[in-house]
């Protein structure tokens, strides 16, 4: 089996080699596959892409239309486990984080369990919810609370991707929080 760094320099290659307009086309696609889960006063995690990254913003678009919060990570300044801003809040303003990645701010920020759905990026992915992001260990951390419980594994967690960053296994490690679902533009894989 492939190691991750080596799999990752491999995924981020294919991600990069998306021409635009598939990529445009890709993220409709995704915003599309994804309508079926919006619900009005659900709260809803997103991220803003960063490099290769699926955009998401005609799916926040949607989601707004559609009456969802939507929330954006905030990299904290110490440690691990990230908290997220309203993306609606009039007061809150971007600033670049400590990697000087450009985030969102919001006067009050909530905890992952409040959640509903959170939508992560990542590098590549498998059929069965293993996900490969970028090495941080921030998602990992932030929803290790899920592993701990025996019910109901609030906030469901879906990665988005291209259907290029698909491999046939992630090399997965104990602390590796699982997916519930990866949605791309050519499926919607529940797992």
């Amino acid at each position: 089996m492939t190691d991750k760094a080596t799999l990752r320099r491999q995924l981020r290659r294919r991600r990069m080699a998306v021409p635009a307009a598939e990529r445009e086309r890709a993220e409709r696609l995704v915003a599309a596959r994804l309508r079926p889960l919006l619900r009005r006063g659900m709260r809803l995690a997103a991220y803003v892409a960063l490099g290769s990254e699926l955009s998401l913003a005609p799916l926040i678009s949607l989601a707004q239309a559609r009456g969802v919060a939507v929330y954006l990570p905030v990299v904290p300044r110490r440690g691990r486990r990230m908290r997220f801003a309203a993306l609606a809040d009039p007061q809150g303003v971007w600033r670049r984080n400590r990697y000087g990645i450009r985030e969102y701010h919001a006067r009050k920020l909530i905890s992952a369990r409040a959640l509903d759905l959170v939508l992560l990026p990542l590098v590549g992915f498998d059929a069965q919810g293993g996900r490969l992001g970028q090495g941080g260990g921030y998602y990992d951390t932030t929803f290790a609370f899920r592993a701990h419980r025996q019910q109901w594994k609030k906030p469901r967690l879906w990665g988005v991707g291209f259907e290029c960053q698909r491999v046939a296994a992630i090399p997965r490690e104990p602390h590796d929080a699982p997916l519930d679902g990866v949605v791309s533009e050519a499926a919607l894989y529940r797992t």
